[in-house]
């Protein structure tokens, strides 16, 4: 009788560590189905960082097709220390995004991965705000580049008006939607996870 109630015991033992090891197996598959939706997230993040890497190819093939005719003059010089310095801190700055976005671990704890995020929101934000405020020196590094003559005419101020209207309107959406909504689907996916790990 008591024999059997041992037996009965380490069967009963048995049978909850196997229910404990399919929950464990649970949790680990739907954590693991639960991280596609951040790692397609990140993996695009880091497909647009690896393009804005390409950006400084841009003016050299626009230059290659064109076939514009360029006047070495001290404008020219001027213009193109302007534009250089401005193309080379964007791009330091897209360098470093792009380290920091390769750098996102989902395997680690979802504290870390969280503070990770926060961090690279913090910093695509406050690179983009200084983007913006380098664009008019860029700009203006372009105009002394390609434009003989300065005079203001209508001409001058209806291209000044358009650049300046674009620039604000990009401002404004890509802090208002752009950067905001992708870190925020990000975050959203990620306390999904943490829920699911807390339970």
């Amino acid at each position: 009788m008591i024999m059997e109630l041992l037996e009965l015991e380490n069967i009963w033992k048995e049978c909850n560590q196997k229910i404990a090891d399919n929950n464990r197996i649970n949790r680990e598959i739907l954590r693991r189905m639960l991280l596609h939706k951040p790692e397609k997230t990140i993996n695009w993040m880091k497909v647009r960082a690896g393009l804005h890497l390409l950006s400084p190819l841009v003016p050299l093939i626009w230059l290659a097709v064109t076939d514009y005719q360029i006047h070495i003059t001290s404008a020219f010089y001027i213009g193109l220390g302007l534009f250089i310095s401005t193309c080379v801190i964007v791009y330091v700055w897209d360098l470093r995004y792009f380290l920091k976005v390769r750098a996102l671990n989902l395997s680690d704890a979802t504290l870390t991965i969280k503070k990770d995020i926060a961090a690279l929101e913090k910093y695509k934000v406050k690179t983009t705000l200084f983007r913006y405020m380098l664009m008019p020196v860029g700009v203006a590094g372009i105009v002394l580049m390609f434009f003989r003559t300065f005079g203001l005419n209508t001409d001058l101020v209806i291209m000044i008006f358009l650049t300046l209207a674009v620039c604000l309107a990009s401002a404004y959406y890509r802090f208002k939607y752009s950067i905001g909504e992708r870190f925020r689907t990000l975050n959203e996916e990620i306390e999904e996870i943490e829920r699911m790990e807390n339970e």
